[in-house]
């Protein structure tokens, strides 16, 4: 009888290894957004991969990602967890031929990856780059976009890149919307510009609008500022509630400010052995000790005894 036991102890403990193997070879990255943007803040090329993983996922998941030895390091490996802030995460890092190798684990489903490539000729007024990944996960839906920096003329590309559409910042973008790419594709694109001073795509401003001024039946019935004092008072004091009850509620957590929309800060969130974490089976939400229900979503936990 002991032996029958122990024969099914160990069977289950096999299995139980077993699982985080095999959820890795199902992981499909939904939507992959690339972002190449020359000489936007840096006298390089910024590369912002926004990655989407399958709703098929398991969590927490071990995933591997590539960005080019020339670019060394990554400047933000960061999780976007379920309060919308963006999280920076512990990494490893391995060398093998052109690639860097960087594997992480992520609780949840969205990855934000930067880094800078100094591989950009800046002597030459004809600046030219080439951008390359390949990774080791299907993709379902990927696209590349293209930002033309401020000062550059005469932007083109070897591969098809669309029309150029204008942002909201005032800048030139091309988009190409490349679709499935099976796992381990090695995707390139080839741009090309004209460009002879080195201004930051950053340094631009946005000019400012001029406000319509007031008339006279404006500045008529217009209130006066002793009128309006009670509810600015009033409106502050609110504002200073609020803002207590939101410190109180996170004080224990640390979240990432973004300096800029793509940016996160260089804190990290607070790392814990997966062995002795709990994960909502629901949501993903990671459960304190002892706690019975998910914090996140009121799901009872799944508590192993």
């Amino acid at each position: 009888m002991q032996r029958f036991l122990l024969g099914i102890f160990i069977f289950v403990l096999l299995i139980a290894f077993s699982l985080p193997v095999q959820a890795q070879s199902e992981i499909t990255i939904e939507e992959m957004q690339v972002k190449i943007w020359p000489e936007y803040d840096q006298p390089s090329v910024l590369v912002i991969n926004n990655i989407f993983l399958s709703g098929d996922v398991k969590f927490p998941a071990r995933i591997n990602f590539n960005i080019p030895v020339s670019a060394g390091t990554p400047h933000s490996v960061a999780v976007r967890e379920l309060d919308g802030q963006l999280y920076l995460l512990d990494y490893d890092m391995t060398t093998s031929g052109e690639w860097n190798k960087l594997s992480f684990t992520s609780p949840f489903a969205e990855i934000w990856i930067e880094y800078y490539d100094p591989s950009l000729d800046l002597e030459n007024p004809l600046r030219s780059y080439e951008f390359k990944w390949v990774g080791e996960y299907a993709v379902n839906n990927l696209s590349l976009e293209v930002q033309q920096p401020i000062t550059a003329t005469n932007m083109t590309f070897k591969e098809s890149m669309g029309q150029p559409r204008v942002g909201t910042d005032g800048l030139t973008y091309f988009t190409n919307e490349v679709g499935e790419i099976k796992a381990n594709t090695k995707i390139t694109l080839n741009l090309e510009y004209s460009k002879t001073d080195n201004t930051l795509s950053s340094s631009m401003t946005v000019p400012v609008q001029p406000v319509t001024p007031l008339t006279e039946d404006k500045i008529q019935g217009k209130t006066s500022f002793a009128q309006i004092v009670p509810f600015i008072i009033a409106g502050v004091g609110l504002v200073m509630l609020v803002i207590g009850v939101l410190w109180y509620m996170n004080k224990q957590k640390e979240i990432l400010p973004k300096s800029r929309q793509r940016h996160v800060s260089n804190k990290r969130m607070p790392t814990h052995q997966e062995g002795d974490s709990i994960f909502c089976h629901r949501c993903g939400h990671r459960a304190d000790s002892g706690d019975v229900f998910c914090r996140s979503c009121g799901t009872k936990l799944k508590i192993e005894e």
